[in-house]
Parts: structure tokens; C-alpha cells; sequence
């Protein structure tokens, strides 16, 4: 146990006064930030209320954060601290994840920390967290390394919060590596569900923002409810409680009132003006009340002179070894020399110096080494030593290491902060370090890359290109495609013909590709290949994004007589681009034919296999060929614990799409969520066009027309598949929001040329339904419709068969539709040809019965009802439809509950339902009664959790509206 800062409101140490349980918990998880030797929690009770308050509801409502924001000193750890013992008193278990200025340059150090010190007591979570940690400093490089540590750490975040709700606390947010940051976006948006209190602090305004912290906080608040609690100023009132045990009495009125203007109201720094007020005799304790011994005036001292005279007092010696301190931050007794030979000072005077810190509270024991016992002593002391100085101490410093066996990483920022433009050997490291990190922790990597070439020569041209080439790459493995195009290039424009170049090349159209901006990827692609000859790769992604460009593309003969794959990667990378091409155009057997020689090209190697499985799933999924995308997809989840995160967005893509036409929508909307986290995280807005019509395409199908109305808002994507789909859907929300004109127009807008249209049958089918509830003539339509549906997809079949049958009242057609959606894994294209086969012909009276139980699963009330209606005119017994919150509530008022679940305000409820919004006030009074809830969030999380585990996602529903 570390001896801190008995200051009771340092940011980085805490106390309780009954210490018996806490005790054991502090020793494992920070003793350094978490314990102060008799010191009560005083002040921020209100706030420290709302943190409480607001992760009472983590049991029920899944994931919510808080975030603490305020100034350094102002108590943002000390508030978390608190809380935190409060929660493990109540049987919480607790992350803790302590994040540090200097520490931000060493790749996952703050976390793999957290994780190694979290207390585990089974072996099964315990071989989970050797499993997170060893993801976290995996020191080879692997492209798979940054997904396979965020599967791992989730892994271990879910055993944790199993037994019961989980605190993650997170100090110093914006100090974390961006690295971190990323990972701990993925991992906790992917379990926004489970039971955790993310509490957060984190400083508002810094001397280096960091981004990558407010992005991650933006992330999660459009996913989870976030609470924001803002520290200010502590009044004069409580900041006499504060100082009190430090002055060893209440302070009297003037003596608050000095200490307060000092401070400006800043606990930290108030409690160390305290401290050197009684430790320089000027506090005399006077009936029971400390005051002032000489006048206010002949104080002399500053809030930075209050924390440094924590040093002062001591040797110079001493302050030279705080000073080279301040530089390592963490050090362990191995490293005395080190610091001896830095500072220039004899072994013996720098152990001595050492422990004359250790007894002053300055620095303390925490996990094998030793650091300072608060950021503010480290910054205040960094911050004294001055920029030529500071330099020294860095260059001194990274020499000794370069001198022995030091792992690059460790080494690599103290060059960074030392090394001078033209410096060869610390451009050197910095391009090592970037190499090392590339796979593990791209935006380390792209860090190290960005200062080594602000370190270059003007005439270094080569190391240049190398190093822009490295960053391209390392930001578009990082998931930062719109940062990867400018170096990427800047590097092609500066690298030779070769294989270097074309691997950037393959990086900035792909991140164009992800980032919609196809013209500009067909650019690049038609400037490489013009410059001679080109990999085979590369022809193959110009064909596919002149395709998605709806531009005319070679074919696949031309592609493959363009050049040879060189390698099995390039087969898989070839043949797959190849499947996307053939898909496109309708030719759904050659799709599969290329998908399969990917597979086979990938031989034994596991990643590669899993990049021909995902992309030939995807593609397939996309076409709707269900049987064969669910083979693939399977094949792939039998790799995933190989690959880790590879390919997770299309895998997940692929899982949304067959559960979407499997009938599976409430599982598809519960993964959707997910999905989305994961191509958002990636920024692959392509894909994520795709998750947007499915989700659009159910809610209209359900009637939850206010979510609706926003996934139709959405901006259309750039890739001509992806726009035809989004249209496709939203074509369907807009006929349901009785604008069939606009519906038209969409589609009408698809379908300029439609035998080159991607999902020209989709759009085709969708047009001719809109006029023929309107009394127009199809014919025309349905002939092109005819001449252009390819033969071989089962879900063009089906629709082409279903469309064919109404049109021409044709059971025979109509028996075809749902036998060929039955081979074909169409679970709701099924059903509709079924209702439109009883529809026509009582003998299809079984049909229509497994089509009303279709659409009752599904929360189709229309077509439900309009089977019922059939069913019953048919003389047969129709099923009850049962309200999942019968016994609850009435069918009113699960009606408005239901609508504000979608997130409607109350006079859109009233003008909806033909109510007064005085009514709707009425109705809530009682709902709320019923429910024991007491806003229209706990409302909705309310219904959520009335819902079976699988429909727990869905944001609205309409089932109970009859």
C-alpha cells in the first residue's frame, strides 16, 4: 500500500473512513490514485449524488455512462474514487484504467494495467484476462492484431459483468492513447446491453487535445444515455471542510476566505496553500480554530509555488531526480543507474535522493515501480524544468536506452520529444517503432510516422516516400480511411513502379471506396495502371468501382487477361472482386463459381480464408442467395477466434441481411446496432448504406413510421448497388406515408437503363405495385420486368413469379413463388405469395394461415390483418393476436406507450391517435403508475424489457396498435 497526498481532494487518491472491506480492493486496483490515510469524503455530495443516481439504472437499462468533466484539482478522481467504493460496497466489481500524459505514448500501457490489476476469482475469467492482456502487447506484427484485442477485452469485460453489474472507471480520459481509444469504442458500444457504469473524468480544456476522447464520448452518447457532471469552483463553506484536516482545526472565516482567492476555489490546490501555509509556521490553532499568524499581504505564494514546495524543502540533488522523474514517470528500482547517469549525480546520492521522495509522499510504490502520487506534481515539475532542459533529459534518456536492449517502443518517444530535424538515427526509431506498432496499434504507428517525417530532410525523398507510404497504410488499418488518401497520395506520387507503390495504391481506393468518393478511386486506379503494368489486384478493383460507378466496366475475361494473381493473396483478393463484379450483373452462378476459387486459393492460411469467406458472404447475402451466404458465413464464424476482428463489418453485414430475408427481423435489428458500431467505427459508409435500408425496410413493413422517417433521411450512398437498395426501401416508406408520387420518382430515377440495374427486379417489382394500386397498366413494366430478372437468384425468381401471378391472377405462377422462397430461405417473400395465392384461390387457405402467423411474428399488423380478413371470409378460424403487454396495460394505453417508445412528442401522439394532448397526459399519468417509471426514457426501457430477449432492441413497435 502507497503512502499519497493526504490531501483529501487530490485527483488522484481516496479514503473511507471504515477501511476494513475497502482495503483489500485498493492493494489490487491503484493504490496510487485510490487512498488516503484518514481522510473523509467532504464537499461534491450533490454531485457525487447524480454519479449514483445515474448508474442505479446499469442492472436493468444496460450500458450508461458518466462523465465528470472540470479543471485539474478540482476533484474529478476523488468524485469517481468515492464512488467507486460506494458501488464495490453494493457488490459492484470495478475497472479501474488510470491514464497518463507520458503514458500516452506507450501503445495500450494504461490499459493492459487496468486489466492485469483487475481482482478475478475463477480461473475461467482469469484465462480471459491473460488472454486481453497478451492481445494488448502482442509485440508481432498481424493485420488481424487491433480486432483480435478487441474481441478479447470484450470477452473479459462480459465475464466480468456477468455475476453483476460492472464499474469501469476511467481517469484522465483524454490522457488515454488513441489506440485505446478505439479499442475501447468497439468494445463498449458492442456491449451496450450488459450491465455497466462507465464513469469517466476528463479535463475540458488541455494543453493537447486529444480528439479521439470527445469522438469517443460522442459515439457513445448517440448510442447509450450519458450523463454529463461539470465540477466547479468549491464555495468558501466547503472548502473550510476540506483544509481542516490539513490546518489540524476548522479554519476561521479569513482564513477560508485567503486560502479560496488563492485557490480560486480549487480543492488541489487549496489543500496545498493549507499545507504550506501550517508547514511554514504561518497558521497558528487558536480555540479550537486555525487562523492566520501574519497578514494576508506577507503571504508569498503562488498555486504553482504550493505544489512545488512539496519539492523544495529537499535537496537539490533531490529536485534533480524529481526533475528526471517527471520525464520517466514510471521507473522501478533497476533504473536508478539509469537516472544516476542522466543526472549526472553518484548511485548512492540518487537512491538516497530516491527514498527522501518516497518518505515526502512525492512519488510512491504502484505495481513494481514506482510514480508520482499525483499528475499535477509530475506536470507542475515537467513543466519547471523548461523546453532546452526538458530535451536534454529526453536525449540523455533515449541514448542510454538505444544503448542496451530496450524494446523500441519504449524508447521511441523519448526521441520523438528530443530529436532534431535531420536526426538519421531518430528518424531510424521512430520508423522501427511505427512498424512494430502497425498491426497492434495502427494510430501509434501513424503518430511515430507523422513525427519522423517532420524530422526529415528536405532532400530525403526515399525515406519519405516510405514513410508517407507507412502512415497511408497504417491509418487505413486504423479505420481512418479520410486521413489515409492525402499521404497515401503524396506517396504515390513520390514512390517508383513496384510493389510498394501498388500496396498504397490498393490502400487509397479502398479507403476512398469505404469513404463513397468512387470517381476519385477510379482515378487513382486508371493513374497507376497508366504507368505500366499493373497487379492483377488492381484491375480488378478499377472494374469493380467503374461498376459502382454505373460506369461501363470490363468484364471478367478482360480482367483476368489484364495480368496474373502472383500469389495466393492476390488470387483471393482477385477472384473475390471478381464475385462482387459478376454479382452485380445478375450472373449469380458465375458469383458463386468465383467465390469458391477465392476460398480454394486460400489454401491453409486462416486469414486469408476468412477474407474469401467474408467477402464471398457478403456478396452473397447482398444477391440474396440465401443457402449459400449462411454456408459461408458459418465457415467464417469457425475462424473468428483465428482472426479476430478481421473482416467483422462484413460478416456482421452479412448476418443482418440473411436475418432480414431469413425472417429472423427481430434479430436483425438487434445486431444491427452492432454492426453499425463496428462500420461506423471503420468508417465504411458503403456498407453501412446497406444496414440503413434493411432497417428502414422493417420498421415501415411494421408500421414505426417516426424511426422510419429518420433512417429515410439518411443521404443516399455513392455506390450504385448500395443507392438502388437504399431507394428501393425508401420508396416503400414513402408509398406508406401516402406519398406515392415521390415513391415513383425514386424509383423511376433508379431505373434509367434497368438491365444494368443491380437490383433492377427489386426496383421494377416495387414500381409495378405502386400502379397497380393506383388502376395503371403494368404491361409495359412487367415485360421489362420479364425480360431483365435473372433466373438463377431465388429471390428475383420469387418476385418475379409473385408479381407475374397478381398481375395475371395465375395460381400456378403464385404456387412457383413460394415454392421457390422455400428453397430459397425467403421467410417474409414466402409469406406474401402466400397471402396472394389465398387471396386468389381458397385452396390456398393452409398458406394463408402460415402467412398470418408469418406476419403476426414478423409485427407486419397489416398484412396480418389482411390474411385475417381472408381467413375469415374463407369460413376458417383466425388466431388471436396477443399484445405483449396484456395485463399491463389497456390497449390504449399500450398504444401511446408504444408511440412515445418510438420517440414521438406528446401532440404528435395526440394528432396521431385523434386524442387532446391533455388526454395523452392522462394516459402517461397512468402508464407511468403501472409501469413504476417516471420518465418517457425509463418508459421505453420499460417496454424494452417487457419484450422477449430477442426483441429487446427493437426501438418501437406497433403491434399492440389493432
Amino acid at each position: 500500500m502507497c503512502r499519497c497526498l493526504r490531501s483529501p481532494w487530490a485527483d488522484r487518491s481516496t479514503a473511507a473512513p471504515d477501511r476494513s472491506s475497502w482495503d483489500s480492493i485498493t492493494s489490487k486496483v491503484g493504490a496510487r490514485r485510490w487512498h488516503i490515510a484518514g481522510s473523509p469524503f467532504v464537499g461534491r455530495v450533490g454531485e457525487l449524488g447524480r454519479v449514483l443516481t445515474s448508474v442505479e439504472r446499469v442492472p436493468t437499462a444496460g450500458l450508461v455512462g458518466v462523465v465528470v468533466s472540470g479543471a485539474a484539482g478540482m476533484g474529478k478522481s476523488r468524485l469517481l474514487a468515492e464512488a467507486g467504493r460506494r458501488l464495490a460496497g453494493q457488490g459492484w466489481r470495478l475497472l479501474r484504467v488510470d491514464a497518463d500524459r507520458l503514458e500516452r505514448r506507450v501503445l495500450y500501457a494504461a490499459l493492459a494495467a487496468a486489466l492485469r490489476a483487475v481482482p478475478i476469482d475463477n480461473a475461467y475469467t482469469e484465462g480471459l484476462r491473460r488472454d486481453a492482456v497478451g492481445a494488448l502487447e502482442a509485440g508481432v506484427p498481424d493485420p488481424g492484431a487491433f480486432g483480435r484485442a478487441c474481441a478479447a477485452v470484450a470477452r473479459l469485460v462480459t465475464a466480468l459483468a456477468a455475476p453483476g453489474p460492472l464499474a469501469i472507471v476511467v481517469d484522465d480520459l483524454h490522457e488515454l492513447d488513441d489506440d485505446s481509444l478505439a479499442l475501447l469504442a468497439v468494445v463498449l458500444r458492442r456491449l451496450a446491453a450488459a450491465p455497466i457504469g462507465l464513469l469517466i473524468a476528463i479535463r475540458p480544456h488541455v494543453a493537447a487535445p486529444n480528439p479521439a476522447a470527445e469522438e469517443l464520448l460522442d459515439r457513445l452518447a448517440a448510442e447509450v444515455e450519458v450523463v454529463r457532471v461539470e465540477l466547479g469552483t468549491l464555495p468558501p463553506g466547503e472548502l473550510a471542510g476540506v483544509i481542516a484536516p490539513v490546518l489540524g482545526a476548522p479554519p476561521d472565516d479569513d482564513l477560508v476566505a485567503e486560502v479560496h482567492r488563492r485557490a480560486d476555489g480549487n480543492p488541489f490546490f487549496a489543500t496545498e496553500f493549507a499545507r504550506s501555509l501550517a508547514e511554514s509556521d504561518l497558521v497558528a490553532l487558536d480555540g479550537g480554530q486555525a487562523r492566520l499568524a501574519v497578514a494576508a499581504r506577507a503571504v508569498r505564494l503562488t498555486r504553482r509555488g504550493a505544489v512545488l514546495r512539496r519539492v523544495l524543502p529537499l535537496t537539490e540533488q533531490t529536485r534533480a531526480v524529481a526533475r528526471t522523474l517527471a520525464v520517466l514517470r514510471t521507473v522501478d528500482l533497476g533504473r536508478i543507474g539509469l537516472i544516476a547517469e542522466v543526472t549526472g549525480l553518484p548511485s548512492a546520492t540518487v537512491a538516497a535522493a530516491f527514498d527522501d521522495l518516497v518518505r515526502a509522499q512525492v512519488i510512491a510504490e504502484e505495481g513494481g515501480g514506482y510514480r508520482f502520487t499525483h499528475d499535477i506534481v509530475a506536470d507542475a515539475l515537467y513543466d519547471e524544468i523548461g523546453p532546452a532542459e526538458c530535451r536534454r533529459l529526453h536525449r540523455e534518456i533515449a541514448v542510454r536506452l538505444l544503448a542496451g536492449s530496450v524494446d523500441v517502443l519504449e524508447v521511441a518517444w523519448h526521441v520523438a520529444e528530443s530529436a532534431s530535424p535531420g536526426d538519421p538515427v531518430a528518424v531510424r526509431v521512430l520508423t522501427e517503432a511505427a512498424q512494430r506498432a502497425l498491426a497492434a496499434a495502427p494510430e501509434t504507428a501513424a503518430g511515430y510516422c507523422a513525427r519522423a517525417l517532420a524530422l526529415l530532410p528536405a532532400d530525403a525523398v526515399d525515406e519519405r516516400a516510405g514513410l508517407l507510404a507507412l502512415r497511408c497504410r497504417a491509418l487505413a488499418r486504423g479505420s481512418r480511411p479520410a486521413d489515409a488518401v492525402a499521404p497515401g497520395r503524396e506517396a504515390l506520387a513520390l514512390l517508383p513502379p513496384g510493389e510498394d507503390r501498388f500496396r498504397v495504391a490498393t490502400a487509397v481506393i479502398s479507403s476512398l471506396f469505404l469513404l463513397g468518393r468512387i470517381d476519385e478511386a477510379i482515378e487513382v486506379a486508371d493513374g497507376q495502371i497508366a504507368t505500366g503494368p499493373a497487379p492483377a489486384t488492381l484491375h480488378a478493383q478499377r472494374a469493380v468501382m467503374l461498376l459502382f460507378a454505373g460506369r461501363p466496366a470490363p468484364d471478367e475475361a478482360a480482367v483476368t487477361a489484364a495480368a496474373v494473381p502472383a500469389s495466393p493473396a492476390e488470387k483471393v483478393v482477385v477472384f473475390g472482386q471478381l464475385a462482387m463484379l459478376t454479382s452485380m450483373r445478375g450472373r449469380h452462378g458465375e458469383t458463386v463459381e468465383f467465390a469458391d476459387r477465392a476460398l480454394a486459393a486460400a489454401g491453409t492460411s486462416t486469414t486469408l480464408q476468412m477474407h474469401a469467406l467474408a467477402v464471398g458472404a457478403s456478396t452473397a447475402a447482398l444477391a440474396g442467395l440465401v443457402p449459400d451466404a449462411t454456408t459461408r458465413l458459418r465457415r467464417a464464424e469457425q475462424l473468428t477466434e483465428d482472426t479476430g476482428g478481421a473482416f467483422a463489418g462484413e460478416l456482421g453485414l452479412t448476418r443482418v441481411v440473411l436475418d432480414w430475408l431469413g425472417g429472423r427481423w427481430d434479430a436483425a435489428l438487434e445486431a444491427l446496432r452492432t454492426v453499425a458500431v463496428e462500420l461506423e467505427t471503420r468508417q465504411q459508409a458503403t456498407l453501412a448504406g446497406a444496414l440503413t435500408a434493411v432497417a428502414l425496410d422493417i420498421r415501415t413493413w411494421r408500421g414505426e413510421l417516426v424511426p422510419a422517417g429518420r433512417l429515410a433521411a439518411r443521404p443516399a450512398p455513392a455506390a450504385r448497388n448500395m443507392a438502388e437498395l437504399h431507394a428501393f426501401a425508401v420508396a416503400g416508406y414513402l408509398a406508406a406515408t401516402g406519398d406515392p408520387d415521390g415513391a415513383r420518382a425514386r424509383l423511376t430515377a433508379m431505373l434509367a437503363d434497368p438491365g444494368t440495374a443491380p437490383y433492377g427486379s427489386l426496383l421494377l417489382v416495387r414500381l409495378i405495385e405502386l400502379d397497380l394500386d393506383r388502376g395503371r397498366d403494368v404491361t409495359g413494366l412487367l415485360d421489362t420486368l420479364v425480360a431483365v430478372a435473372p433466373n438463377v437468384s431465388p429471390w428475383s425468381q420469387t418476385m418475379l413469379a409473385r408479381t407475374l401471378g397478381v398481375v395475371r391472377r395465375d395460381p400456378a405462377q403464385l404456387t412457383r413463388a413460394v415454392d421457390t422462397a422455400q428453397q430459397g430461405g425467403l421467410v417474409f417473400e414466402r409469406a406474401r405469395a402466400q397471402l396472394a395465392l389465398g387471396e386468389l384461390s381458397a385452396a390456398g387457405a393452409a398458406g394463408l394461415l402460415d402467412a398470418y402467423r408469418t406476419f403476426a411474428r414478423l409485427g407486419v399488423d397489416a398484412l396480418r390483418r389482411r390474411a385475417g380478413r381472408r381467413l375469415h371470409e374463407l369460413g376458417e378460424k383466425v388466431p388471436r393476436h396477443r399484445s405483449r403487454a396484456a395485463g399491463l396495460l389497456t390497449e390504449s394505453e399500450e398504444r401511446v406507450a408504444r408511440l412515445v417508445q418510438q420517440g414521438m412528442r406528446n401532440r404528435d401522439i395526440a394528432a396521431a391517435l385523434h386524442y387532446s394532448p391533455r388526454s395523452i397526459e392522462v394516459y402517461l399519468s397512468r402508464i407511468y403508475a403501472k409501469l413504476r417509471v417516471s420518465s418517457r426514457l425509463e418508459l421505453a426501457r420499460a417496454l424494452d424489457a417487457m419484450d422477449p430477449p430477442a426483441e429487446r432492441s427493437r426501438s418501437a413497435s406497433m403491434e399492440g396498435t389493432k
